[in-house]
């Protein structure tokens, strides 16, 4: 029973590690089409990883653990498996984060190119600000 929970586990964490890789893919690429499904598959693993690991996290069950070398060599890979998922992840929020600050810039620069295109000078030569797209221009 706590054999077969510990490979669950594991197999939630590999899954998960699965997931992270394709996350940052997504990142490096721009592919935000699949984004957002990576995310939410994403975080079901995250929920069936804490459920379980809260069945396992039991004082008693932790003890028998303990006991039984085939189940602490699980437990060690579950946990050295989640460590990379940590840093995985870890990766992945700074290219969020490097992917927001880059918007946040081009729309700046879209800002003041909009401003800089929307001046225009009428017949008399005084300025008008029209707006893109041809509304309201009167040049």
């Amino acid at each position: 029973m706590l054999s077969e929970q510990l490979l669950q586990q594991l197999k939630n964490i590999t899954d998960l590690q699965v997931a992270l890789a394709e996350e940052k893919r997504c990142l490096t690429e721009k592919d935000f089409s699949s984004f957002s499904n990576i995310l939410f598959d994403k975080q079901k693993l995250l929920q069936n990883i804490a459920t379980l690991d809260a069945q396992l996290s039991i004082e008693k069950t932790l003890q028998v653990i303990q006991q039984s070398a085939e189940l602490t060599a699980l437990k060690d890979s579950v946990e050295t498996n989640l460590q990379a998922c940590q840093k995985s992840n870890n990766v992945n929020g700074k290219l969020v984060e490097l992917s927001m600050k880059s918007n946040k810039h081009l729309m700046q620069i879209l800002k003041q190119a909009k401003g800089k295109n929307s001046i225009t000078y009428d017949q008399k030569g005084t300025l008008n600000t029209g707006r893109l797209l041809g509304k309201d221009i009167q040049a």
